[in-house]
């Protein structure tokens, strides 16, 4: 295709898979701040709480896995529709009031699917952009997962407010009308052309000898065991340690979101003008530090400080570190699945660790596994900036 006729396509992909993934923020993020609505309904304890955010992880996981082969005897837009209408599902059964566990429990693996589906397709899209254009799509692309995950507790907190003991259930239902729009974007957009050799033989398998593939894998692995942990206790944890009242708690994680969207904004700008080893390394010591701040605080002021702090210095390290070791899988959706699958195996165990944890020894122990988490990404992020440098020194 001419130049003109390109560009066009390529806006038109990212137009699109930014707004399905903006839906996917509203629809991913909205069971963290349900927590204390079905502990309340039904009287949940911290560990039935903890399986039910791990459940969402696993069905995650599992979509992940299975997005990497599904598109090579699928094709794309047949795959992503399947996994995505999950969402829709899952909603449904939170709107419908029904407290069984076992029927919470399924409505869990159905979003989390239906996430791991959408995140697969979402950055396999933007890695076939070419070159600073794919790393300011994948900033963009995740800034408009921010803007979703800040506005749905929003809605939330308004919700409740109008309709006490049931508002929470309403949110389920409009969520639900929003991922209906995201299967028509999915089933109408257009798509970068696919192989025509249905088998895995004609997928691309060098990525995996390559060290920057696994450094990056190493980089989400921590990093979203340390998101999926923050976003998933942030508001049960600010509500029963006292430091914040419930309505304030639940505004802490719109704040998180808003700042993580801000921060991605900026990662965006600054693309191609700081390189992204000096990105990294700022986000994973600001990240470590300003999570202590959070931690250790027993007032509202320092709290909110260290909670903004936290979210600016996440904000950049998924989009970062995926485009750190996605440069060596542009196109390939087993890559990208194997990626986000390493990615989010951690997203499955920490929450319900955190619930454990809590259940036994109080929800502040159960934080403290984060502040674990934090160290192990930074550590992480020294091993790949050090990979880089000591690549460029050979060279």
């Amino acid at each position: 295709m001419d130049d003109i006729t390109r560009c066009r396509y390529e806006d038109s992909l990212l137009r699109n898979t930014l707004f399905a993934f903006f839906v996917s923020g509203a629809a991913s993020q909205p069971l963290g701040s349900f927590i204390p609505f079905l502990r309340e309904t039904y009287g949940f304890s911290y560990d039935l709480s903890g399986i039910l955010l791990s459940c969402q992880s696993v069905g995650n996981l599992a979509a992940v896995l299975a997005a990497g082969f599904l598109p090579v005897y699928l094709g794309r837009r047949t795959a992503i529709l399947i996994t995505a209408v999950w969402m829709v599902a899952g909603y449904l059964i939170f709107a419908s009031g029904i407290g069984a566990p076992a029927l919470l429990i399924a409505a869990c693996l159905m979003t989390g699917v239906a996430r791991g589906g959408n995140s697969n397709f979402a950055n396999t899209m933007i890695s076939t952009l070419p070159g600073e254009k794919a790393t300011r799509g994948y900033n963009l692309l995740h800034g408009c997962f921010a803007v979703g995950a800040l506005l749905s507790p929003l809605l939330l907190i308004s919700c409740t407010r109008r309709w006490p003991g049931m508002g929470w259930r309403i949110v389920a239902g409009l969520l639900c009308l929003l991922c209906l729009s995201q299967l028509v974007v999915y089933a109408r957009m257009p798509l970068p052309p696919e192989k025509q050799e249905k088998s895995l033989k004609a997928v691309d398998h060098s990525f995996l000898r390559v060290k920057q593939f696994w450094l990056g894998a190493a980089m989400l692995l921590f990093y979203i065991s340390t998101e999926y942990a923050i976003v998933g206790w942030l508001v049960t944890y600010f509500q029963d340690v006292g430091v914040l009242s419930a309505d304030h708690a639940q505004m802490m994680n719109s704040l998180l979101w808003l700042v993580i969207f801000i921060g991605r904004m900026v990662g965006a700008a600054v693309t191609g003008e700081v390189s992204r080893s000096r990105i990294l390394m700022a986000d994973g010591v600001g990240l470590f530090v300003f999570f202590l701040v959070m931690f250790f605080s027993r007032t509202a002021g320092p709290v909110v400080l260290g909670l903004v702090g936290v979210g600016f210095f996440m904000a950049t390290i998924y989009p970062t570190a995926f485009a750190f070791g996605s440069d060596c899988i542009k196109g390939n959706d087993l890559g990208c699945s194997i990626m986000i699958f390493t990615g989010s195996a951690g997203g499955i165990i920490t929450p319900a660790m955190v619930g454990f944890v809590a259940e036994r020894a109080g929800i502040r122990a159960g934080m403290g596994l984060i502040l674990a988490y934090t160290a192990l990404l930074l550590l992480s992020v020294i091993l790949s900036v050090a990979s880089v440098q000591g690549a460029k020194s050979i060279e």
